[in-house]
């Protein structure tokens, strides 16, 4: 095997690494689009709903009225609102988390098989004697595949992690939700029959 021969298979698994990471760039800049979409879409609903809020509370001529349009209902329509809004970024990141790793999962695997084929031409067109190089070659190759193989758990570990941390915290602002309604529907049914 000549250079030229070594050289074009080397430029041929780096153009794949180069295809993975433009891949993996505009998938970014999908889940940036995305998101950003999201944001443009939830402060509009929220600048709506404190301008319609501030509307009918410029309007009141009691106090007590000022309690009942910010009423427990009110507050839980902008925590359903909030958590509704968490739900949608978190299925965005998930599915770009899945994406991301399909992706790696398959960058690793064109890596391997063009490692593996680089080395099997290597081994093939060797000069007589060069056995115990190869070996040492064929060792380390398989190191650097375990490296790949820890990568891609490691990959996986932080994308199950980063799921369950979001899940975690669209429960817990559910439950802190939920909490409120309980505590502050008995208060103002108190206030009610005063």
């Amino acid at each position: 095997m000549n250079q030229d021969q070594i050289t074009a298979k080397l430029s041929q698994i780096n153009s794949k690494g180069l295809e993975a990471t433009f891949s993996l760039s505009e998938a970014a800049l999908e889940n940036a689009q995305k998101l950003a979409e999201l944001n443009y879409a939830a402060s509009k609903d929220v600048l709506v709903n404190a301008q319609d809020g501030i509307q009918q509370v410029l309007t009141v001529k009691d106090p007590k009225q000022v309690a009942e349009i910010l009423n427990t209902e009110t507050m839980q329509a902008a925590g359903n609102q909030a958590a509704a809004y968490q739900k949608k970024v978190s299925k965005v990141l998930r599915d770009g988390n899945k994406e991301f790793a399909n992706v790696v999962d398959a960058t690793i695997d064109q890596l391997q098989d063009g490692f593996q084929d680089w080395i099997n031409t290597v081994a093939a067109n060797a000069p007589a004697g060069s056995d115990v190089f190869l070996s040492s070659f064929k060792t380390a190759y398989g190191s650097a595949l375990q490296g790949f193989e820890q990568f891609r758990a490691a990959s996986k570990e932080a994308f199950a992690t980063a799921e369950k941390n979001a899940d975690q915290a669209i429960e817990a602002v559910q439950g802190q939700i939920a909490q409120v309604k309980k505590t502050a529907t008995p208060a103002s049914r108190g206030r009610k029959s005063a």
